[in-house]
């Protein structure tokens, strides 16, 4: 059996590797899994050989010197990592929207271990990680990023040397955190915001009233209900905060 070794299949296949490291090694959705880092590892380095063997990539062209390919290496690294950014992102809308949530009902002086920042967070914010990571995988989103991944490898040949994105891309894709954070939780904070102002009232004319005692069990209650109701109406926003993702990836490349 005689085996063949090919010095610039194994120089794509390393970049390839780099890139994707960036992108999948501290995504939330494998924090969450509770993967450790050598099966993570493992999966990247499967997932870059199938993509090197099976997309028919183009040899890199560079010499073996130590300084360029530290450079490119850097460079994938950097990409892997802005790609990354965007998912973190619309992670990071669903955590506004419950602790928008949290803040709103009361729930925030209870934390939970939230297995996304690794941190402990309030009831509502640690539940709406969850369902994200939930709804990444039965909306089929990770076989979009799988596949956006192989579109970045044609759009940004391994190689090619990393350009800083404008930053009014950056601060537009910040801005999705809060529209469509409250966008997904707007139902729950409409209601809550009524029952605010109704208590208020109550206690303007009723000054004798325990305020507290008595609108820390109706919030919960209200938006407790309220969510429920409204929890199987997130597809769309959830949608919409899935595709930034992409959308921002396209503008990116």
């Amino acid at each position: 059996m005689n085996l063949e070794f090919k010095l610039d299949w194994v120089l794509t296949f390393l970049l390839c590797s780099i890139r994707l490291s960036g992108l999948l090694l501290s995504a939330p959705f494998l924090q969450v899994l509770g993967l450790p880092m050598r099966l993570r590892a493992f999966l990247v380095l499967a997932i870059s050989a199938c993509l090197v063997s099976s997309a028919e990539l183009g040899p890199v062209d560079l010499a073996l010197d130590v300084g360029p390919l530290i450079a490119l290496a850097v460079s994938e690294l950097a990409i892997g990592a802005l790609m990354s950014f965007a998912l973190f992102i619309a992670f990071a809308a669903f955590a506004f929207a419950g602790n928008a949530l949290d803040l709103q009902i009361g729930f925030n002086i209870a934390n939970l271990f939230d297995p996304i920042t690794r941190r402990y967070s309030p009831l509502i914010a640690s539940t709406f990680g969850m369902v994200a990571v939930a709804l990444f995988f039965s909306m089929d989103v990770h076989h979009a990023m799988l596949r956006g991944f192989a579109y970045s490898l044609e759009k940004l040949p391994l190689g090619s040397l990393f350009t800083v994105p404008e930053p009014m891309l950056l601060a537009r894709q910040f801005g999705t955190i809060f529209t469509l954070g409250v966008l997904l939780a707007a139902p729950t904070l409409f209601c809550l915001f009524l029952v605010e102002t109704a208590i208020s009232v109550v206690s303007r004319n009723l000054q004798q009233m325990n305020v507290l005692l008595l609108s820390t069990p109706i919030k919960i209650v209200v938006g407790m209900w309220v969510l429920a109701y409204s929890a199987g109406r997130m597809g769309p926003v959830a949608e919409k905060i899935f595709d930034s993702v992409f959308l921002f990836w396209e503008e990116v490349w």
